[in-house]
C-alpha cells in the first residue's frame, strides 16, 4: 500500500527482520496452463506448488472454473530460490509412469538483487555493489602504491650507502 507516497509493504514476523533490507518473499501469481478443471481445488493445487511456495488462493475465474484453458493461482514466493517450470501429477501412486508435466507460468516476478537485499534489479546492476567495488578497487591501488614507494625508498637508501662506502674508499 501507499502511504504519503511512500510505499509500505506488510508481512509476516520474523526474528530475523531488518528494517533496511526488503523481504524476498511475495505474493505473485502462478499459472496453470492445461490443467484439467476438475483440479480446480486449493486442496489439489497446494500439495502441487509445494515446491514454487505457500499457496495463497485461487482467482475468483478458477474457483469458479469459468476459465478451462488454465487455473491462476496467487502463491507466495521465495525469491532467493528458483522457481521450477513444470511439475509432476502422478495419476498413479504405484505406477510412476502413469501421469504428466504440469508447466508452470510466472506473472511479473519482481527482481531481487542479493546483495543488498532489495527488489527491483539484480546484482549486476546493483548501485551498493557497483561502489563497494570501486572503493574496494582504490583502496587496492593506494596500498600497491604505497608497497612501491616503501620499495623505491629502500632502493634510495641501498644506492645512497653504497654511494658512501665507495666515497669513503676512494678518500681512503
Amino acid at each position: 500500500m501507499t502511504i504519503e507516497g511512500k510505499l509500505m509493504r506488510i508481512q509476516t514476523w520474523t526474528p530475523n527482520f531488518r528494517p533496511e533490507e526488503e523481504t524476498p518473499i511475495v505474493p505473485i501469481w502462478v499459472l496453470l496452463p492445461g490443467l484439467p478443471w476438475h483440479y480446480f481445488k486449493k486442496e489439489f493445487i497446494s500439495p502441487l506448488l509445494e515446491s514454487v511456495g505457500k499457496v495463497l488462493y485461487l482467482d475468483t475465474t478458477s474457483i469458479k472454473r469459468a476459465r478451462a484453458s488454465m487455473a491462476k493461482v496467487k502463491v507466495q514466493v521465495d525469491l532467493t530460490k528458483t522457481t521450477p517450470r513444470h511439475v509432476w501429477i502422478g495419476l498413479d501412486d504405484e505406477d510412476l509412469t502413469i501421469g504428466r508435466w504440469q508447466p508452470i507460468e510466472y506473472e511479473n516476478i519482481p527482481l531481487y538483487c542479493s546483495y543488498c537485499r532489495h527488489q527491483g534489479h539484480m546484482i549486476d546492476e546493483c548501485n551498493f555493489k557497483i561502489r563497494d567495488e570501486e572503493f574496494n578497487k582504490r583502496k587496492e591501488l593506494e596500498t600497491e602504491k604505497k608497497s612501491i614507494n616503501k620499495t623505491e625508498q629502500g632502493q634510495q637508501g641501498n644506492e645512497n650507502r653504497q654511494t658512501r662506502i665507495k666515497e669513503q674508499e676512494e678518500q681512503q
